[in-house]
């Protein structure tokens, strides 16, 4: 794929233009270039209006367990009536508004398809990326519709909607309480402030740096990562009552996923810079911790191209574990105290989209987009690595919540 978009960037004349402009141009032609990619393809990519960072290659297949279970998927037309499980959301194909919603039930190893389109007679959108669940609903970021869609977990019915103005691309959110969230903007420079509640619009644009798009609460302020789609190194602390800036950590090239820890430890994960027109000047991605009360950089594990590539998605456990993507499967590292220690060996030799992991059962979810057009799976490992249950999901499964 990657040579591809480079006869693209190539053909349109790309290094005499922008760098703005080449980024535009660059999306477009993944776009253009990811149906003509087979999975053995070099690199990987977020498909639709979310970043362009690269994921890691994808592997020859599955390794297959011994004992795992198979879930059946549920006859069309179906919804569970359970209100506790695992919410997958299938960010479906650019523009083509067949963005999903799929309800798994670890109990009877059961997954359900299209909730939200059954129980509200309309699609969810274009381009899901993001979903959260607060106080008996689901608020599902929905990047290419501009919006936040909010499901009451009861029925899966819609119980409002907030349109975010601007065309600026919402991509994940973070609930502070019944009155105060926030959601990054990845095609501008804010964020933006709302309530929950009401879904309605506080603070409509609060400056943070380029591209931003993973967001947490701790420790009463807001961090947000600003990628700038390699071209931006920060992240952004906000006071969490006012929305006035405290600080501005510099932590490394593209920072993109954040997460928080025990003792509001926060845990960064930076892609590196990704020059697609020169590889040769790539920079490595990196995780680092900040200490939440002075929002200090403790330590920092440089991530090396030639052992882990550029990193992908990244989740935390609030027991000091954590998981990324990289070139050779799921990396563990462990984040307690004062320490940070990086995984050698895979955990789990998986072509991941998305990871997501579940403190209340100790199971890590990590989803397979396949090839970008045919339903995907998501595979359920236990703290051991060992593959405990698989289930099919939508188109491009990726942000995954839990409801216990």
């Amino acid at each position: 794929m990657i040579d591809l978009i480079r006869s693209h960037l190539k053909n349109c004349h790309a290094k005499s233009l922008s760098r703005k402009e080449e980024q535009e141009i660059y999306i477009f032609s993944v776009f253009a270039a990811w149906r003509e990619t087979l999975r053995a393809s070099e690199l990987v990519f977020e498909i639709g209006s979310s970043p362009f960072r690269p994921a890691l290659a994808l592997l020859l297949l599955l390794q297959l367990f011994n004992g795992c279970r198979t879930s059946p998927t549920e006859p069309s037309g179906t919804t569970p009536l359970s209100t506790t499980g695992v919410y997958v959301v299938n960010e479906g194909n650019f523009q083509r508004g067949n963005s999903s919603l799929t309800v798994y039930l670890p109990d009877s190893n059961k997954a359900y398809q299209d909730v939200f389109a059954l129980a509200n007679g309309r699609n969810l959108g274009d381009t899901g990326n993001d979903i959260v669940v607060h106080s008996g609903k689901a608020y599902i970021v929905v990047n290419g519709s501009q919006k936040i869609e909010v499901i009451s977990l009861v029925g899966y019915r819609s119980v409002g909607t907030l349109t975010i103005p601007g065309k600026r691309g919402p991509y994940r959110l973070a609930i502070l309480n019944d009155a105060k969230a926030y959601v990054t903007n990845i095609s501008d420079t804010s964020i933006t402030e709302f309530n929950p509640s009401t879904l309605q619009i506080t603070i409509d644009r609060i400056k943070v740096g380029n591209n931003p798009m993973g967001i947490v609460g701790a420790n009463g302020k807001v961090y947000v990562c600003n990628s700038g789609f390699g071209y931006d190194s920060t992240v952004t602390v906000l006071n969490a009552t006012t929305g006035g800036l405290i600080k501005t950590v510099f932590v490394g090239d593209s920072p993109s996923e954040i997460g928080v820890g025990p003792n509001n430890v926060v845990i960064v994960k930076c892609d590196g810079r990704s020059d697609y027109s020169n590889p040769a000047n790539d920079t490595p991605g990196s995780i680092l911790k900040i200490n939440s009360d002075n929002d200090v950089v403790i330590v920092r594990a440089i991530l090396p191209l030639v052992t882990y590539g550029h990193p992908g998605r990244m989740t935390i456990s609030n027991k000091g574990v954590g998981y990324f993507q990289a070139k050779t499967g799921i990396i563990k590292f462990t984040y307690s105290g004062t320490g940070l220690s990086i995984g050698g060996t895979p955990f789990a030799s998986v072509a991941g989209y998305g990871l997501a992991y579940d403190d209340a059962t100790d199971k890590l979810y990590v989803t397979d987009a396949k090839d970008y057009a045919q339903p995907g799976d998501v595979f359920v490992f236990d703290v051991e690595g060992q593959q405990k249950a698989k289930f099919q999901a939508g188109v491009i499964p990726g942000a995954i919540a839990f409801k216990r």
